[in-house]
């Protein structure tokens, strides 16, 4: 699913509606799916800056079927 947010929004508002759009995947048990939609969001963000090792950490946490660290990998954006 690609989704693009309004390029108005604040970064702060395109985090938080990234946010909350992984983390209703994370609910509806679609694990692999939240971390691919907040590292997408991330990646196509207008500050883009982040080593891509800080996605490992998701995308190996959804491959062990960890949702606790998958909701920490999502909520540990700022």
């Amino acid at each position: 699913m690609i989704r693009h947010l309004p390029s108005m929004l604040t970064r702060e508002e395109r985090l938080k509606r990234s946010k909350e759009a992984a983390l209703a995947l994370l609910g509806a048990g679609r694990m692999r799916e939240a971390v691919s939609s907040i590292m997408t969001d991330i990646l196509d963000g207008p500050s883009s800056a982040l080593p891509h090792e800080v996605h490992a950490f998701g995308i190996c946490a959804a491959a062990a079927g960890d949702t606790n660290a998958v909701r920490e990998y999502i909520e540990g954006f700022i």
